[in-house]
């Protein structure tokens, strides 16, 4: 009893927070009867035969060999750089220094991004290869980062400000594809079970007992009505959206989460928009490998994890650029991490054919560190010589026919020697190369070629910072055994 009284306060703390801040109204989580027949119309609509993941519509397909995509968590976290959401819990291994929520909540008060020039970022992001751009618009914490209907965000502090259309905008003046990423969870809604009970890490799990199955439904359902409202905001007000990136559908002793009729009523809105994998698949920071079923048009199972194996469908892999201990969110040291790093990532994905996610913090003023703009200086220089050997690749089983990561396309292989790499280059082929050259400048290699093995080294005086890729052609067809 003493626990399910302790909870009951927590449920009526978070509430106040909720419903007590500038310019909030008691209804704040309300939905209308429009929204609750639209929650209704969805969940029992039943799952189409011809549903396909990945999507096959022709506006989706840009996605299977984008190679590289740029990842941006902003919020009234970025205030103090801290991480995002999960700053506000209590012992927390991942945060817990913006604990209590009544404290991180409180950032939403100093949030007000004076210097947000969205099209100054992602100009930078387009010249250094980037294809496409992802930003949250509702982290865990609930605070949204445009005027919506429903629930917190900059409809109650920046008096309607919309922060999501000038990165809409500045995505689509630059060429990149459109990605939101929007967290079903949401931490601030009255009635949501969190797995933190009152946001303590070291009560984790400590539900009390459910004796009403009926009423957890109920709530589940009016839960789904708010998010589905949210959703629908997101996907009519500001025109084609490429990609929607979720993380994670969750309800305590509710095990079916629609995933299906969720991404079939989303087609019907926006048909040619690409969904990955966690409407109902949780990813948390101690629990990389997820809790629930994968269902998507991309799979992300490498988050902060280098990928190790090729998986069968469209993929990504997520993983944070800076250093510092703001996270997934800014980070004020504007520490990155080292190129060996980058590429080390990114080369493997191509490699196993999958597309690169690396995450940079936006500043609170709505800027980026200035060591934002020299990282993506010196990224697109390389791609000015190198980009060929990352784009419209194929992938290869390069672990297992040399030393080095390989990509491939028509014939030839590009063999990437990161800065870390100093030995001799090893590749098993039954084709001798016609011609070997570094990719940079043009420069042939000298090789030896014996026995169904082709070596060379690279002179230390000709390697750089960065990926140094030699061009392997041979006077064929491609060779089909990759």
């Amino acid at each position: 009893m003493k626990r399910k009284k302790f909870n009951l306060l927590g449920v009526i703390l978070l509430f106040f927070i909720s419903c007590s801040m500038p310019n909030n109204d008691q209804n704040c989580y309300e939905v209308e009867s429009e929204s609750m027949q639209l929650m209704n119309d969805v969940i029992r609509s039943g799952v189409a035969d011809d549903i396909e993941f990945p999507n096959s519509d022709p506006e989706a397909q840009w996605y299977s060999n984008a190679g590289l995509g740029l990842f941006m968590h902003w919020g009234i976290h970025s205030v103090v750089g801290a991480q995002p959401s999960w700053d506000m819990i209590s012992n927390y291994p991942y945060g817990g220094r913006v604990a209590p929520p009544e404290k991180y909540y409180a950032l939403a008060e100093r949030f007000n991004p004076q210097k947000y020039n969205p099209d100054k970022w992602l100009s930078k992001a387009k010249d250094a290869g980037f294809k496409y751009a992802v930003l949250t618009t509702k982290h865990h914490d609930g605070y949204a980062l445009w005027p919506s209907k429903y629930g917190i965000g900059t409809k109650q502090y920046m008096n309607g400000r919309d922060l999501l259309q000038p990165y809409v905008d500045a995505c689509r003046k630059n060429g990149l594809k459109v990605g939101f990423y929007f967290s079903p969870r949401d931490w601030h809604y009255p009635e949501f079970p969190l797995d933190d009970v009152d946001f303590d890490f070291n009560k984790r799990g400590m539900f009390p007992e459910l004796t009403d199955t009926l009423a957890n439904r109920q709530e589940y359902e009016k839960f789904l009505a708010f998010t589905f409202a949210q959703i629908e905001e997101l996907l009519t007000r500001y025109g084609k959206i490429d990609i929607l990136w979720f993380d994670g559908m969750g309800w305590r002793d509710i095990d079916n989460m629609y995933t299906q009729e969720v991404y079939k009523w989303i087609r019907s809105i926006q048909p040619g928009i690409v969904i990955n994998d966690r409407w109902s698949n949780i990813v948390n920071p101690d629990d990389p490998n997820g809790k629930g079923t994968p269902v998507g048009d991309f799979l992300s199972p490498f988050e902060c994890r280098k990928p190790s194996f090729k998986p069968d469908t469209w993929w990504e892999h997520c993983d944070i650029w800076t250093n510092g201990s703001g996270g997934w969110g800014y980070d004020k040291t504007g520490d990155f991490k080292s190129w060996q790093w980058f590429f080390e990532h990114f080369i493997t994905c191509r490699s196993l054919g999958g597309n690169f996610l690396p995450n940079v913090g936006p500043n609170p003023d709505g800027d980026m560190h200035p060591n934002y703009y020299e990282i993506m200086d010196k990224l697109e220089a390389w791609m000015k010589h190198s980009k060929e050997s990352v784009f419209d690749t194929y992938s290869t089983k390069g672990v297992s026919l040399s030393n080095v990561m390989m990509t491939t396309k028509d014939n030839k292989w590009y063999l990437h020697l990161l800065p870390e790499f100093n030995d001799e280059v090893r590749v098993d082929t039954e084709y001798k190369p016609s011609s070997l050259w570094l990719l940079r400048t043009g420069e042939e290699i000298d090789f030896q070629y014996r026995d169904g093995e082709m070596k060379f080294k690279i002179p230390t005086s000709k390697r750089t910072d960065m990926d140094d890729v030699v061009v392997f052609e041979w006077n064929s067809v491609r060779n089909e055994k990759l």
